[in-house]
């Protein structure tokens, strides 16, 4: 389950474009901030994805990944020509195929081919018609889905949707966000061949006219069940209070949205736009990685967190021209090590779910003043990141996690339900966190 945003040069300050997603999945499942170079690559080259293997391009731009360590896919990420590029699960009547592309490879496939939005766009449709889409997206627990994108770059920004090899998409002209919902009903500008054909075939509706994306193709008891049509609100009604003067650190607090509740307690509610996890029925999600990017004519700027829970977890700036990864920073996997920057917040995040909410209140400040800083040195000043800046936010952004992970003890306690209880301590130990 997830959630991404956009708002393009109308509503945001300064004309920019804007760009976030949490990436909400198995609370234990690593992803790692991967960049890759730009590569030339041989005629007649093929490209193993996360199941099956395609033709490769004869050259992939330099890429941003927030990759899952385990599939060659990403939920997330820029290319060097600032596009900007977010998946989501939907759940539809037709059902997923065992195997083909993932919505994650497809993604992947979008930022390293294509130079603009609307190229990005054209690659994923061409892809999805020859190769279809499908296989298990799951990590522990199987999980089969359709696809929906939100594509951005400085000018211009689409929503794809996707069932099976069919796809309807529209140009967004102001701020738009996706959930595990379709979005699109009948303002859609472009439907593929037979997408609403076979609507009409199967009883869903009696004629073009009366095609509605939603209606026709969403499966109605999962759907509700993925709560997206109220975070997808959520979002939208947060883009709409400030339209017109969004900035970054607006992206950035929407993104941490509990659904306006100062009592905020993971073990209590749950549904929100920074998802957490409680069960492994119906809130078995977690925002595990947030990324949020700005870019425009007078400069790009992307920031991650590297970490689960962005309520928690302060972002730091990343991916400007000619930098890698942080000094530091180790990419993760299944095992826990406290080498690793996921894992080591990780550890620190399961031990504040035991003193909510004054531990999210005491995170909030520390965060808000590293953000504050970052945001106004870089942007304000139009600064692109070194490699040293780059180093030194994300050194500050570890410190903080570890100081304010040093103070839990002496905050207020509160007492979980067994079965809370229980679900977390069974991935205490099975990841060695306890």
């Amino acid at each position: 389950m997830c959630d991404t945003i956009v708002a393009l040069g109308p509503s945001t300050r300064g004309g920019v474009t804007l760009f976030g997603k949490n990436s909400d999945r198995e609370p234990d499942e690593v992803q790692n901030i991967i960049i890759i170079p730009r590569k030339q690559h041989k005629p007649n080259e093929t490209v193993k994805c996360t199941y099956i293997s395609i033709p490769q391009s004869a050259e992939t731009a330099r890429v941003l990944l927030s990759q899952p360590f385990w599939m060659f896919g990403a939920e997330m990420g820029a290319n060097e020509y600032g596009v900007m590029i977010g998946n989501e699960a939907v759940f539809t009547r037709e059902k997923p195929s065992d195997s083909g592309l993932t919505g994650m490879d497809l993604l992947r496939l979008g930022l390293e081919r294509g130079k603009t939005a609307r190229e990005a766009m054209a690659i994923i449709i061409s892809l999805l018609e020859e190769h279809g889409q499908g296989g298990n997206c799951g990590y522990r627990q199987k999980f089969l889905y359709m696809n929906s994108w939100l594509i951005a770059d400085e000018h211009e920004a689409y929503v794809l949707e996707s069932v099976k090899s069919w796809w309807a998409w529209k140009r967004i002209t102001d701020h738009w966000s996706i959930s595990n919902v379709l979005s699109l009903e009948k303002d859609y500008d472009t439907v593929s061949p037979g997408l609403i054909e076979n609507a009409v075939k199967k009883g869903w509706c009696r004629s073009k006219s009366d095609f509605n994306l939603r209606k026709c193709y969403s499966d109605p008891i999962i759907t509700w069940g993925a709560a997206g049509k109220a975070r997808q609100a959520c979002s939208r009604d947060n883009l709409a209070l400030k339209k017109g003067d969004l900035t970054t650190a607006n992206f950035m607090s929407i993104l941490r949205h509990h659904g306006g509740r100062e009592d905020f307690s993971p073990h209590k509610h749950g549904g929100t736009v920074c998802m957490h996890a409680a069960d492994k029925l119906i809130r078995r999600s977690q925002s595990v990685a947030s990324m949020v990017g700005n870019v425009s004519s007078k400069g790009r700027y992307y920031y991650v967190t590297g970490t689960s829970n962005p309520c928690l977890s302060p972002f730091y700036p990343i991916f400007a021209s000619g930098t890698i990864n942080p000094a530091g920073y180790l990419e993760g996997g299944a095992e826990y090590s406290p080498e690793v920057y996921w894992w080591e917040a990780e550890k620190v995040h399961r031990r504040a779910l035991h003193h909510f909410p004054t531990a999210l209140k005491s995170a909030r400040q520390k965060i808000e003043e590293h953000e504050r800083d970052m945001i106004q040195f870089l942007e304000e000043k139009r600064i692109t990141a070194n490699q040293a800046a780059i180093d030194s936010y994300f050194s500050r952004a570890r410190k903080i996690v570890a100081d304010w992970g040093a103070e839990l003890e002496a905050m207020p306690k509160i007492k979980h339900g067994w079965l809370y209880q229980r679900y977390w301590q069974g991935y205490h130990r099975l990841n060695g966190t306890g």
